[in-house]
C-alpha cells in the first residue's frame, strides 16, 4: 500500500463513467456486529457447499485455467505470488477480489508472458478496474493461454466487484476521520472456456477410432475475499490481512464429439499478511492451501517504491519499484521458486517486469512484462 502525506485529498472518480451499472450497497452502513456476522457466514456457507467428491473425469486437472496456477499481474508475480494482503491494482480479481476496494484509480492494464520462453506457451491478459465509490469498486478481467503446438486454448472472463463494509476509504484523506480499521469484502464471478484443434487418432489395441483428448470444455466458477486494514497516522499501511477462497464451486464440463463429462477444479484457499516498517516498503507473506491439502504453498515477498508517493489527480507521480519474493510448495518434491522485477511509473503510464526461475532445473524460467494506464 503506498504512501499517503498528511493532507492530501482524493477525487474518487464515478464508477459509471467505466461503464458500468451496480446496485447500490448499504451493508456498510449497517452496524459492525451486523457486517462481520454477514460476512462470517456468507464464507461459511460457501465453503459448505464446496464439492469434495471428485469426478471420474479423466481429464481432471488438464484444465490450467489460463495459466492462473502460475498466477495473474506481473506487480504481483514480482512478489512471488504475495498478494492476498497487499492487493490494491487491477489484478486484484485474482488474488483477492476484496483488495480492488483499495485501489486509487481507474486502471487499464495489458500482460504478456511466454512461458518457459519457448514461443510456445504464451499466456496474455486484460484488467481493466474502477475504484470504490458510494456503490464500490468494479473490474472486468480477461486472460488467455495459447498452446500454438497443439491449437489449444483457454480463456477466462472475470467480473468482480468489492465493497468496503468497516471503517473509512482507501481514498478518505489521511487524518480525516479517528477511524484506522477498515474492512472490505469482495466476489469474483468467472466463466471458463477451452477450445482445441486436436485430430482424432487410431486405437491401435481396439482397433476403433476414438478423440484422443476431449476438445472442447466450458464452465462457470466463483471466488470470495475478505481484507482488514489498519492504517497509520502518516498513511502506511500498519498491518493488512487478507483471505480469499477459489473456485468455490468451479465446474467444467467437456464435450467431444459424443463424449461429456463434467468436474469440479480444485477449490483453493488463502490468508496473507502484509506490513510497512518502513515507508515505501511493503513485506508480505501468504499461505496456500488446496482441496485434500491442508497446506500446499508458503509465498514471501517484498517491494520498495524509492520515491514519496503522490496522489492527485491528473496523475503525475513518477517513481520507480524494486520487488522480490520466494516460494516454497510443501508437497513431496518441495519445490522452490525465486522472483524478482522492476515498476517503473511514468506520470500515468506504469511499466512493469517479473522474472521468475525455479529450483528444479527444468529450465522454467519465465519472463513477464506488462502496460498499464490510470486515469
Amino acid at each position: 500500500m503506498s504512501i499517503l502525506g498528511k493532507g492530501e485529498t482524493m477525487r474518487g472518480p464515478s464508477i459509471s463513467d467505466f461503464g458500468f451499472s451496480i446496485f447500490a450497497s448499504r451493508i456498510g452502513n449497517r452496524k459492525p456486529g451486523i457486517a462481520y456476522v454477514l460476512c462470517l457466514a456468507f464464507c461459511i456457507l460457501c465453503l459448505a457447499i464446496c464439492p469434495v467428491a471428485k469426478s471420474d473425469s479423466s481429464m481432471r486437472g488438464a484444465f490450467s485455467v489460463s495459466g492462473f496456477a502460475t498466477g495473474v499481474g506481473t506487480r504481483a508475480m514480482g512478489m512471488n505470488g504475495a498478494f492476498a494482503a497487499v492487493s490494491d491494482d487491477s489484478s486484484s480479481a485474482y488474488w483477492n477480489p476484496a483488495g480492488l476496494a483499495s485501489s486509487w484509480y481507474k486502471e487499464l492494464s495489458f500482460t504478456r508472458a511466454d512461458l518457459y520462453d519457448l514461443d510456445l506457451i504464451i499466456n496474455n491478459a486484460l484488467n481493466m478496474s474502477a475504484p470504490e465509490t458510494s456503490k464500490g469498486a468494479m473490474s472486468f478481467s480477461w486472460t488467455r493461454l495459447d498452446y500454438d503446438f497443439e491449437s489449444w486454448k483457454e480463456e477466462i472472463y472475470l467480473i468482480s466487484y468489492a465493497k468496503t463494509l468497516l471503517g473509512p476509504t482507501i481514498q478518505d484523506p489521511v487524518g480525516s476521520t479517528d477511524k484506522s480499521f477498515s474492512l472490505a469484502a469482495g466476489i469474483t464471478l468467472k466463466y471458463l472456456r477451452q477450445t482445441s484443434d486436436l485430430d482424432i487418432t487410431p486405437d491401435v489395441q481396439a482397433g476403433d477410432t476414438i478423440e484422443s483428448v476431449f476438445s472442447k470444455a466450458k464452465g462457470m466458477g466463483l471466488d470470495i475475499g475478505l481484507l482488514a486494514r489498519i492504517r497509520a497516522k502518516d498513511g502506511r499501511n500498519r498491518l493488512s490481512i487478507g483471505v480469499a477462497a477459489q473456485d468455490i464451486p468451479t465446474v467444467v464440463r467437456w464435450n467431444s464429439g459424443e463424449l461429456e463429462t463434467e468436474e469440479y477444479l480444485p477449490y483453493r484457499y488463502k490468508a496473507g499478511i502484509s506490513l510497512e516498517p518502513l515507508p515505501r516498503l511493503t513485506v508480505a507473506f501468504d499461505v496456500v492451501g488446496e482441496q485434500d491439502m491442508k497446506f500446499k504453498e508458503l509465498h514471501f515477498g517484498v517491494e520498495h517504491w524509492i520515491f514519496p508517493a503522490e496522489r492527485t489527480f491528473p496523475v503525475s507521480e513518477r517513481n520507480l519499484a524494486i520487488r522480490g519474493g520466494i516460494a516454497k510448495q510443501l508437497s513431496a518434491s518441495e519445490r522452490m521458486t525465486f522472483a524478482g522485477g522492476l515498476g517503473i511509473r511514468w506520470a500515468s503510464w506504469q511499466l512493469d517486469y517479473a522474472y521468475l526461475m525455479d529450483s528444479d532445473g527444468l529450465g522454467d524460467t519465465r519472463n513477464r512484462f506488462s502496460v498499464s494506464v490510470r486515469f
